[in-house]
This record gives C-alpha cells, structure tokens and sequence, in this order.
C-alpha cells in the first residue's frame, strides 16, 4: 500500500521526532523543573499533540495488542505492589509515562522521512556528546593511572564526578554505541563518497563515546550487537577487517589507559568476585531466590529496607540500597512471578511487530538493532524502562501499523483480520 501525501509526517512531526531524541540524549543538562525533567514536558506536549491533531491514528493505536499487553503488565505490577508493605507506584507509573510516549512516537512517524530524522538524530547526538567528553573528562582521565578494576573504578569516579554526567556514565556509553551502530549500518549501506566520509567522522566519535565513560556493559553490548547486525545481513567479514584494524588503532591511542584498564576487566572474574558490586549482587540475588520467586517483595518495600537487609547494597556503603543490575530479576524481584512472565510475554508480544529480513535494507536494519540493543541491555540495566526505549519501539510500530516500507505484514497478529487502513 502506498501512502498519499495526507498520511506522511508533516515537518512538525519531524521536529518533535528530533526534539524527542535531543532532549532524552541530553537530559542530565537541561533544566529540571520541580523534580521533572524537560524530556517530560517534551513527551506531554507531544501526547498532547497527537490527541488534538490525530487522535483517530492515535485511537487505533490504544487498541492494539500491543497497547492491550502493556496496560496489563502495568495492572499486574499495581497489584502486586499493593499486597506489600509500603507500596510505592513511582517506577510502574514512570514505565507507564514511557509506554504512552512510545505510542505517541508511532503515530508522529508515518513515513521513511521521519523514520531517517530519528536515526540520524541518535547518531548526531552520540557524536556530539563525545565531542563534549573529549573536551572535559577525558582530560582528567588522561591524567590518572590504574591497577587492577577496583582502582580504574575510582578514577573514573574522580574524572566524571564534577560533571553533570556522573551518575549517568553506563546510560552515555550504552547509547552512544546505539548511535555508532546506526551511524555504521548508514555508512554501509551509503554510495555516496562524501556523505561515508562524513559518516566515518561521526561513528569514530561516537565509538570514543561508548568507552570514554568506562563502560563495561556500554562496550559489551556494541560489539554484540556489531556482530549480530554482520552477521543477519550476511556481510562478508573480510571487507570489515582493514576499516576495524583502523578503528581500533585510533581507539587505542584517543582513549586513556585507565579505561582499558576498567573495560577489560570483565575478563579477569577472580577479581571481579572480590571488588564488583554487581558481580556480588548477582550471587545475592540468586542465593535468595527463595524469598521473591512467587509475590515479589514489592518495590516500595525492597527500597525502604529489604534490600540493605539482603546485601543488595552499593560495595562502598552497606546501608545504601541498590537497583538489581537486571531488568528481568527487577520486575521479578518487586512483583513477583505474575509480573515477570506478564513482562516476558509482553516482550515477545512486541518482537512479533519486528521486520527480521534486513538483508540490503538499511532502515530495516536500522530497526532490527535498535530494538535487539534493548533486551541486550535489559540483562545489565538497573531499570525496566528507558526513554530511549520509546523512541525504538515507537518506530517499530510506525512501521507496522502504517506500512511504511510497502511489505506484507508478516508480523500483524493472528486475531486482526482486517486489512490494514491509514486513519489521520
């Protein structure tokens, strides 16, 4: 089905979509106003918005499977958190807030157009933020030196800890390689020699992006994505080998010696065991299985205390409690086996929605790793949720719902029988 001019993005549209990106990318820096920050007022005029100026696009959105499995997650984690001393809703209404910005960003993306202003929205933004860590922190960081992950650690938190990013480093890295993903699949999909060189530039800086903050999992999630985007679009590994010996020289010689020593250490796990924080929250949460497995403990609850009680604290303060590094023991932790199926089946809900067959498509793939980046992260995130996550996920049901790249829609549920309608 081809689309009219009537259901294209309108340049407004476009703006939002790239306000959308900008303020999630560099909200540590802007203003907080009571508590709330200005990518919220962003995503509440964008809500607002839609409903005035599409509400019928929106209203096929809200009755769909996927808006459908969200509000029950939602309605299974408020009632389990209610059966447990001090209920606390903050973190179900802040993945509530995001599921509707997500449904927002579907119905403003309804052609190639916005989809692009997005994607290069993340890469611009991953590369000028290193722009801005390369001017500042890695200054400091050259400065320092290390031994070993326990004193990389505390560099780092010397080097970033007069900035505004400090308590945001894991967040910079883990979507500055999304920039550098999406950055590196429009290089290679790009013919035009002046547009690679530009495009070579933004992916080295945004790659300097992903490990300047000292990222374990910022790093460990690029190049697993790096090499399942190689490998769905069948690329022959020996044309990457001259471009990758290059970025990896550069690499080396930009970024200081005190990051390698931090990043590397994922492979020495003797000494993990002894000075990570996360790899001792791991064991605890394991070894109290038991205490959660079925009904949780209730979010409210495992922040006043049950989690100092457990040991899930941070490794310099025991009385300082700690998110799980896990976005799937979290729901299961503060809501039970009810809500962790209910966020798995969710999950897989919304996979159904995804395009696989990216070879020699470049948006497709664009996608694909998007929305493949979020699970990887889920593994190692303290939260269930991400602003970012919105923006992915939103574009993915853009695509499906208005049919943007002209395919059949092999992945449209089994239960919706009629044909899919444009709706302004």
């Amino acid at each position: 089905m081809t689309l009219s001019r009537e259901y294209t993005s309108s340049p407004f549209d476009k703006l939002l979509l790239f306000l959308a990106v900008v303020t999630i990318f560099f909200e540590p820096y802007m203003p907080f106003f009571g508590g709330t920050s200005t990518a919220f007022f962003v995503f509440s005029f964008i809500m607002a918005y839609v409903i005035f100026t599409r509400l019928r696009a929106f209203k096929k959105i809200v009755t769909s499977i996927y808006f459908l499995v969200t509000i029950f997650f939602v309605a299974v984690c408020i009632l389990m958190e209610s059966i447990h001393k001090y209920p606390d809703y903050v973190y179900i209404f802040r993945f509530l807030n995001m599921s509707l910005g997500m449904f927002c960003i579907s119905v403003l993306c309804r052609d190639k157009e916005a989809i692009d202003v997005t994607i290069y929205s993340f890469i611009f933004c991953s590369a000028g933020h290193s722009l801005y860590m390369m001017i500042g922190p890695m200054n400091f960081l050259r400065s320092l030196s290390a031994h070993g992950f326990d004193e990389a650690s505390k560099a780092r938190i010397q080097a970033f800890e007069q900035f505004t990013i400090h308590d945001h480093l894991n967040d910079i890295s883990i979507f500055s390689g999304l920039g550098a993903l999406l950055g590196i699949i429009a290089w290679f999909y790009e013919r035009n020699k002046i547009k690679r060189a530009g495009l070579i530039l933004l992916i080295l800086l945004a790659i300097i992006g992903i490990f300047l903050p000292a990222s374990r999992t910022g790093a460990l999630v690029f190049f697993v994505s790096l090499a399942i985007f190689v490998y769905k679009s069948k690329i022959r590994i020996r044309k990457w080998a001259l471009p990758l010996a290059i970025f990896a020289v550069l690499l080396f010689l930009i970024v200081p010696e005190v990051v390698w020593v931090r990043i590397t250490s994922i492979g020495r796990f003797s000494e993990l065991r002894e000075v990570d924080s996360r790899a001792k929250m791991y064991t605890a949460i394991l070894d109290i299985l038991q205490q959660y497995m079925l009904t949780g403990v209730g979010c409210g609850y495992y922040w006043k205390q049950w989690a100092v009680d457990n040991g899930l604290t941070n490794i310099m303060d025991v009385y300082e409690p700690l998110a799980p590094h896990n976005a799937f023991f979290q729901v299961w932790i503060y809501w039970g086996l009810p809500a962790f199926l209910t966020f798995i089946y969710m999950m897989y809900v919304f996979s159904r929605a995804l395009d696989k067959n990216i070879v020699n498509h470049r948006q497709k793939a664009s996608l694909y790793i998007f929305i493949l980046i979020i699970p990887i992260v889920f593994l190692f995130y303290p939260r269930f949720y991400h602003k970012a996550f919105s923006v992915g996920v939103g574009i993915m049901l853009a695509a499906r719902y208005w049919n943007i790249f002209g395919d059949t829609i092999a992945a449209k549920p089994r239960q919706e029988k009629k044909s899919l309608e444009m709706q302004a």
